[in-house]
């Protein structure tokens, strides 16, 4: 018999065809299809990046295409969707745009912009010939004339609607490149194109037109993106799309469930000497990479798909936890955010309003917040809809309500977390607030954890804070030094780091939890206490002399009860607990010691 070669990992791989062809693993999401063609026939879906949106897009593009009839079968066989189909699968012509693949620079956008309409509309015209029955010559040559994407658009549509052909129009990406002009070139940049005559806001109102009326060719529409932005700006030229990324039966669309990610482990150990079990493997992904909900009424939670898949990629060339736990690309397109919480005034860069909610959600560790469905980019500093927005882009995500039926938003896991590090990070970097050395950081860090020497680092970053005149400034309390230190133990790899984390019904400030199936060389796990003074209630007198002998002895106490949590007795023998207590008066360290 035959060995079966073992399916290739499809990290990278969104062309639906190459699933079914080229024998790459498959987690079938097409038992979503009935949900989404019960939901109406204008959609519009919001995920994160990287999280599978153009592969579902692609099966709904290869299950609805009537030139691919007789392949339905072959295509489908095996997958939910096959036995049962629904009766509309295989009868339409399809239009699919991707606009990722529009250049964004600020002076040729709406030349790409057109390139990109005219390359889709000519194919589409090509493939369909025999349907449309049309001198394709002629039409693309028409085509081809117009200078503008809306002048395109309706002169296709005028075609497809005199041979009475049935349109399913699939956008992917459609906020790509006008984020990135956003991102690139400003607020007024972006105004330019989807508002006033703006050629963003025409295209989407030809789209919308043929919608609409007797004999309207475009039968059902599917968009797809990250944000609700550039919908919204342009919402006046389109308003007929039913917004469905907040409904709670397709919360697991994208993304991959425990049980998915579970059952892909166990597959791709029968091609391998795995040197963890499937329940270690799974312990570390669900760490860095799960929990994501994308409806208040959802009960379950997805994994980040890509990273799922980068880190078995990266496990099986030598079977051991990959040196980087965060995608690359994924950082990247992360990246891509930083304008929103930086902007530039006259050549000096500045932290703007939205800066300090991102600090307050490394404080607090979560946001309470109506979910803003859409919102135009002028109202993006506002409170909830920035905090939406961060939900939107997978830097938060549901964890709850509250008693007014708010959303609970909080940060979904580490590898976000770090990305939120990085953020601070840079953010100081760039606005002159605070420049750390990284060599002497790193340095300091690997005697702390592999020598237990850590009263250096936190003299360090101590005499950090306390130098900055920016950081000074934004220090109000405890909780803003518990953030700060936070952020940046948080930039070493070696450690797991846990904030307001529950030990022995207490709440730890901050836990430095070695990663041991990564480094397991590490020596030391760490118990901090941050406590803090007013700078005027300390003083060199007997009173201030009691406060912060007060405060030793309370942080002492609460050290004692936490180390006595079952969670380091799995760790005991491997490394040694240290217990520290850091006492601040304002940005001041002024004590620092071991329990």
């Amino acid at each position: 018999m035959k060995e079966q070669k073992l399916k290739m990992n499809p990290y990278g791989v969104s062309d639906f065809d190459l699933f079914r062809k080229e024998n790459y693993y498959f987690v079938d999401k097409t038992g979503f299809i009935r949900d989404i063609e019960n939901k109406g026939r204008y959609l519009f879906l919001i995920r994160p990046r990287r999280f599978g949106k153009s592969l579902f897009l692609g099966i709904l593009e290869d299950y609805y295409d009537i030139a691919r009839r007789e392949e339905f079968n072959g295509i489908f066989e095996g997958t939910t969707i096959h036995n049962n189909p629904t009766a509309e699968h295989s009868s339409y012509l399809i239009l699919k745009f991707n606009f990722s693949r529009v250049s964004p620079g600020k002076s040729g956008v709406e030349e790409a912009f057109l390139t990109n309409v005219k390359n889709t509309v000519n194919l589409f015209i090509t493939k369909y010939e025999k349907y449309l029955e049309l001198d394709i010559r002629e039409v693309i040559i028409e085509i081809n004339s117009k200078s503008s994407s809306p002048e395109v658009m309706d002169t296709f549509l005028r075609y497809c609607s005199m041979k009475e052909q049935k349109l399913y129009v699939i956008i992917d990406e459609y906020d790509n490149f006008a984020n990135t002009i956003l991102s690139h070139s400003g607020e007024q940049a972006f105004q330019d194109i989807t508002h006033g005559e703006g050629f963003l806001r025409a295209f989407f109102n030809v789209i919308k037109a043929g919608t609409t009326g007797s004999g309207a060719p475009i039968s059902r529409l599917f968009v797809s993106g990250v944000s609700p932005i550039t919908l919204d700006d342009v919402t006046s030229g389109f308003n007929i799309a039913t917004n469905i990324s907040l409904d709670s039966d397709i919360n697991e669309i994208m993304g991959f469930t425990k049980k998915e990610v579970e059952t892909m482990i166990d597959y791709y150990r029968q091609g391998g000497e795995f040197k963890h079990s499937t329940g270690e493997l799974l312990e570390i992904m669900e760490y860095w990479y799960d929990h994501y909900r994308f409806s208040m009424d959802a009960n379950s939670e997805v994994f980040n798909s890509v990273h799922v898949l980068y880190f078995l990629r990266e496990y099986m060339k030598d079977f051991k936890i990959p040196a980087l736990l965060i995608d690359e690309n994924v950082r990247m397109d992360y990246q891509k955010l930083r304008y929103l919480i930086i902007i530039d005034k006259k050549g000096t860069r500045m932290v703007n309003g939205n800066f300090s909610q991102l600090r307050e959600i490394i404080e607090i560790g979560n946001v309470h917040t109506r979910i803003t469905r859409s919102f135009p980019v002028r109202k993006l500093i506002e409170t909830d809809n920035f905090a939406s927005l961060l939900y939107y882009f997978g830097l938060l995500t549901i964890i709850g309500r509250d008693e007014e039926n708010k959303a609970i938003l909080g940060i979904p896991n580490e590898s976000i977390k770090r990305l939120y590090y990085d953020y601070i990070k840079e953010t100081y970097e760039e606005t002159g607030i605070l420049k750390i050395s990284l060599k002497t950081y790193e340095t300091l860090m690997k005697g702390m954890a592999f020598h237990g020497e850590w009263k250096p680092l936190m003299e360090y970053l101590g005499e950090q804070m306390d130098s900055s005149t920016g950081i000074r400034d934004l220090i109000g309390g405890e909780k803003s030094i518990q953030a700060f230190f936070n952020v940046y133990l948080g930039l070493s790899e070696l450690y797991l780091i846990w904030s307001e984390k529950e030990l022995n019904k207490g709440y730890a400030d901050l836990v430095l939890e070695p990663f041991l199936a990564q480094y397991p060389a590490l020596k030391y796990s760490y118990i901090i206490e941050i406590k803090y003074l007013k700078p005027s209630e300390y003083k060199k007198s007997k009173k201030g002399v009691e406060l912060l002998n007060g405060l030793k002895e309370e942080g002492e106490n609460q050290l004692e009860k936490y180390s006595k949590d079952k969670r380091f007795e799995r760790m005991n023998g491997q490394v040694t607990l240290k217990k520290l207590i850091l006492i601040f008066a304002g940005t001041k360290l002024v004590y620092l010691g071991e329990k």
